[in-house]
């Protein structure tokens, strides 16, 4: 069963996205974040970065209303 990994982004706006993906397909390093912040600007419009302290892994599944990178 795969494990996942999710962090939380947020926008200039206040908006508040989880995120998360494969465990065994994505590493978690600068490179990542980076690429999924410029992913939510093309999805979801605006500049995107991510929240302090919001890293989470080893999870069973995404969340119920989470943002899948694949």
């Amino acid at each position: 069963m795969a494990s996942y990994c999710r962090e939380k982004f947020e926008n200039t706006t206040g908006t508040e996205k989880w995120v998360c993906w494969r465990q065994d397909k994505h590493v978690h390093d600068a490179t990542l974040i980076t690429t999924i912040a410029q992913w939510l600007g093309t999805n979801q419009g605006g500049t995107w970065s991510v929240r302090a302290n919001s890293y989470q892994s080893n999870q069973q599944k995404c969340g119920q209303n989470d943002l899948e990178y694949t």
